[in-house]
């Protein structure tokens, strides 16, 4: 009986003080877990240089720059995988950390092609659409369909859909949009809304969404101001991380420290929030930081 009850104890207690906790993986990409479940959004820590962009050069994931990652994350095991879109800074490891740490490739059509054409079985991958729902473990994912904006002159680069499996190496311009999709994420603790696009269209999904955490793309934002009236305040959030602020063309900095991307001004949207949003914490962690949500 003192065994019986001292098991219960110790379970009552794991379960009373586990936390979710965010480490961030450079760009959009993110481990969370409650230390039962553990979950990747976006992983691209192979950051492809702009000269791979001219012709006759090719890309794939650069393992050992991914392990090097995954060991100072911790990561010991995954149960699900999720990508927003198939541009190489949000997919082009999603297939290499699946076949190594478990789980399943969560995305859309060209999403999933991207893992296939690296050798994922269908029994790896699921294509989600907006209005879905997928339980794992105590987390709720539930994918919002949100269009990528144009890059620069109203000009979408790598446009359109991946229609067949899409083998590597391969060039960076035939990883192609497809589907793109912000997350809500629940859990008995708390909830986290990921919005994957920094600039928030006219039909805009996410709206009315409400959350303890928000995962905020700043990038190609149309504005800050926009960002904060129209996202950051009504979630109503208590924390708020903004992403895919550093600069995806070179590798990730080992030690503490951020190259940031050209023309993001991170600073700018700091001072913002602290004049528009100071009700809301934010965070700015490093690579790898474990970060508790709640």
């Amino acid at each position: 009986m003192k065994f019986s009850f001292s098991l219960l104890l110790l379970l009552f207690s794991t379960a009373s003080f586990s936390q979710v906790t965010f480490k961030w993986l450079g760009t959009s990409g993110f481990i969370l877990s409650d230390q039962t479940t553990t979950l990747m959004f976006d992983p691209a820590m192979t950051h492809v240089p702009i000269y791979d962009f001219l012709p006759f050069m090719t890309v794939e994931s650069d393992k050992p720059e991914v392990d090097f990652w995954m060991n100072k994350c911790g990561l010991k095991s995954l149960q699900a995988t999720f990508v927003n879109h198939a541009h190489t800074d949000h997919v082009i490891d999603a297939p290499y950390v699946v076949k190594k740490f478990g789980g399943k490739l969560y995305g859309s059509s060209s999403v999933l092609n991207v893992g296939l054409g690296q050798g994922l079985t269908n029994l790896q991958v699921q294509k989600i659409k907006h209005g879905d729902s997928w339980k794992i473990g105590d987390f709720i994912i539930r994918p919002f369909r949100t269009p990528h904006a144009p890059h620069v002159l109203d000009i979408m680069l790598m446009d359109g859909h991946i229609e067949k499996p899409l083998p590597t190496p391969t060039s960076p311009w035939n990883y192609l949009v497809g589907e793109t999709h912000s997350f809500l994420i629940t859990h008995p603790k708390g909830s986290i809304l990921f919005q994957a696009i920094g600039k928030i269209h006219d039909i805009d999904t996410l709206k009315g969404l409400k959350a303890d955490v928000l995962l905020l793309t700043i990038a190609n934002r149309k504005s800050s101001e926009d960002l904060i009236q129209n996202r950051v305040n009504p979630s109503q959030a208590k924390l708020i991380i903004p992403l895919h602020h550093d600069n995806f063309f070179i590798p990730m900095k080992r030690e503490n420290g951020i190259d940031e991307l050209w023309g993001i001004k991170a600073s700018e949207f700091q001072e913002k929030l602290s004049l528009h949003a100071k009700q809301i914490k934010s965070s700015w962690p490093q690579y790898c930081q474990a970060i508790s949500l709640f």
